[in-house]
């Protein structure tokens, strides 16, 4: 009986404790799967920050990448506005040996003549041909003993003036040589400054991509955002300078809307390293020298030289047209639009835009008059 007792309390238990033994096992799971999903919540906000702190390193890192090729782009451009400007300097030079040559050959002739009517009825030998119309220089004892023989003998007077023009032409010469080595020195050393930016813009091309493979959407969200964080602070700060009142500074040139509109007007336009070409291509100093050449105001080639050439002004004396350089040494110029906008040709592989000015980066403020 008892056996049979115990038996029908072991049928009537076992139930029981399969379901106690149930429900003490869902009870037990449910804290470890809630303990085990808090370390993956801790892990995913870890990646997401560690990808945000990776996305501004990159960005920092383009920037920084942006600024060594300013200042290649800028070299490269000082090069060029240099070899224009020695261009113009032996254009000048071949115009004055070319004018003195002229005065020369009009001085030999006369004096030619005036030994023909000396050996009236005799040919004027070959050595006698010679000196006249020698062109080196006549510095030579016998030479010039000789002329002034002739000079006096028939009363001309000017072998002293002759002797001068030989020898200016002779500094001419000499200068033009110089200034042609220089300019083959400039090429030079801009055909290496253009391989140089032109290397590192590659860099920057080729990093700027394996970023937006690796990061995509975080990388222009971040992008995005900086953008406009930067817009509202330009703006923000452009309307304080609006509260302050400058004197002895130069008034803004009339011209400056034209100017305005002249950049305006390129906007979309590709960037190249040293370029100045309407519709077909710009770097940031030659859409600014462009644009005031419009307003009818001549300025320098590079930015550095637009930096020193301008009259600066304070920042916060800042109007429409004016000139804002970045980096230092200067590398970058752009044209201020007012509200805290302004328009450049920021590098290669962008176009002729307008953005935020970054007031914290700014070296200079140049005034074209």
């Amino acid at each position: 009986m008892t056996r049979s007792a115990v038996g029908r309390f072991r049928r009537t238990v076992s139930p029981l404790a399969g379901a106690i033994c149930c429900v003490s096992l869902v009870v037990g799971l449910a804290p470890a799967q809630a303990g085990a999903a808090t370390p993956d919540l801790n892990r995913l906000v870890q990646t997401s920050d560690q990808k945000q702190r990776e996305v501004e390193a990159i960005l920092d890192e383009l920037d920084r990448l942006e600024e060594q090729m300013d200042a290649l782009a800028d070299d490269y451009a000082d090069a060029i506005n240099d070899g224009i400007e020695l261009d113009k300097e032996i254009a000048a030079t071949e115009d004055r040996i070319k004018a003195k040559e002229i005065e020369l050959a009009a001085m030999q002739a006369q004096l030619q003549n005036v030994a023909l009517k000396t050996f009236v009825g005799k040919s004027v030998s070959n050595s006698l041909a010679s000196i006249l119309s020698s062109t080196g220089t006549l510095s030579d004892a016998v030479r010039r003993s000789y002329l002034t023989s002739v000079a006096l003998n028939t009363g001309v007077g000017g072998l002293d003036q002759l002797q001068a023009v030989i020898e200016e032409i002779a500094r001419e010469r000499k200068q033009l040589e110089s200034q042609r080595t220089r300019a083959g020195g400039i090429a030079d050393y801009a055909k290496k400054r253009l391989a140089a930016a032109e290397a590192s813009a590659a860099a920057y091309s080729a990093r700027q991509a394996q970023a937006l493979l690796e990061l995509g959407d975080l990388l222009r969200n971040e992008q995005s955002r900086r953008a406009k964080a930067a817009l509202e602070e330009a703006k923000r700060q452009a309307a304080e300078f609006t509260k302050k009142k400058y004197s002895n500074i130069p008034a803004p040139s009339l011209a400056a809307g034209i100017a305005v509109k002249a950049a305006l007007s390129q906007l979309g336009v590709p960037y190249k390293f040293g370029a100045l070409s309407p519709g077909l291509a710009f770097d940031c100093s030659g859409l600014v020298a462009y644009a005031w050449a419009k307003a009818g105001v001549g300025i320098p080639r590079s930015s550095r030289s637009q930096y020193y050439a301008l009259t600066r002004i304070p920042t916060g004396a800042i109007q429409p047209g004016d000139l804002i350089f970045t980096r230092n040494p200067v590398s970058h110029v752009g044209m201020y639009l007012g509200n805290g906008q302004m328009i450049a040709a920021p590098r290669t592989g962008d176009v002729v835009k307008v953005y935020a000015v970054s007031w914290s980066k700014v070296t200079g403020v140049g005034r074209p008059k």
